[in-house]
């Protein structure tokens, strides 16, 4: 197919019809584009209908936040906070994983919105935390923003009245980036979790289970904040997703002969939805 052709309204088509197989052809050619295609996008990401729906629309946020993601620019800043948003709050881990990689390269143009997000305590603290690596992740391509970006997480790190997971979250960004002048308060922050953890079997586990002199011996690892995530189109790793879901088809028809699922009951390919909303209808 030459996508070149295609009409916008045809392109945009695809992201309804290709599921996970979306060609990166069709993806160069929404990049291509630019500007024309920032506003349909946008209002994709934004609609929250697209991010609780079933396959195979399911995955037409996905490709939007990507092709946002790759375009770049002033404009792509707010539809990207909504994708932040809607990942979060329904576990749409295929974004918000690649966020922080995202907002690398979109850069300082959304470091006062993702502030606002990181300092507001009444929004979602996954969100929150994903907001937080993004933060950080903007330092690796503007490291001119290095003392304002990690003051923010710092200030998050050590609050008082800080939120556990949010504490930890933002002490792991601190140690990935080596911020040595928080290392005595990480080394405290780990030494206080690990007494915890022993005088409290009950104690809740922590996303803060490292050793902070290792981790500062080691370097900065950057790995989560730098992924390519328009991988994602490659052949190969289509070709693998397509092998996962056969295999996972298999193994679910497989295990419903032996135990009837009732419409209400969680749908045994491990989603966390309910049957009747997940794969009963793939097997009708």
């Amino acid at each position: 197919m030459n996508h070149q052709t295609l009409s916008d309204n045809e392109l945009i088509g695809l992201l309804y019809s290709q599921e996970d197989r979306l060609p990166r052809a069709a993806v160069d050619e929404f990049i291509n584009r630019k500007e024309q295609m920032v506003g349909p996008l946008s209002e994709i990401v934004s609609e929250g209908f697209n991010w609780t729906t079933d396959s195979p629309e399911s995955w037409v946020p996905i490709h939007a936040t990507h092709i946002l993601g790759a375009i770049g620019g002033k404009e792509v800043v707010l539809p990207l906070l909504e994708s932040l948003r809607y990942s979060t709050v329904y576990d749409c881990d295929w974004i918000s994983s690649v966020l922080p990689s995202i907002f690398s390269k979109i850069g300082k143009q959304a470091l006062e919105e993702l502030k606002q997000i990181v300092i507001d305590k009444t929004s979602d603290d996954y969100t929150r935390a994903v907001a937080l690596e993004c933060l950080g992740a903007i330092t690796i391509s503007n490291p001119d923003a290095e003392n304002k970006v990690f003051g923010i997480i710092g200030m998050v790190f050590n609050s008082d009245d800080e939120k556990k997971f949010v504490k930890e979250i933002s002490g792991n960004v601190l140690l990935d980036f080596q911020r040595t002048e928080y290392k005595d308060n990480l080394l405290a922050f780990g030494l206080q979790e690990r007494i915890h953890k022993h005088n409290d079997p009950k104690h809740m586990a922590s996303f803060f289970d490292t050793d902070v002199i290792k981790a500062f011996a080691e370097g900065k690892d950057l790995k989560i904040y730098t992924r390519d995530w328009l991988s994602f189109y490659d052949e190969q790793e289509i070709n693998r997703r397509q092998e996962r879901w056969n295999k996972e088809d298999k193994e679910r028809k497989a295990l419903e002969p032996k135990t009837k699922i009732g419409r209400n009951d969680p749908c045994p390919c491990g989603s966390g939805k309910k049957y009747k909303k997940c794969c009963l209808n793939k097997n009708v």
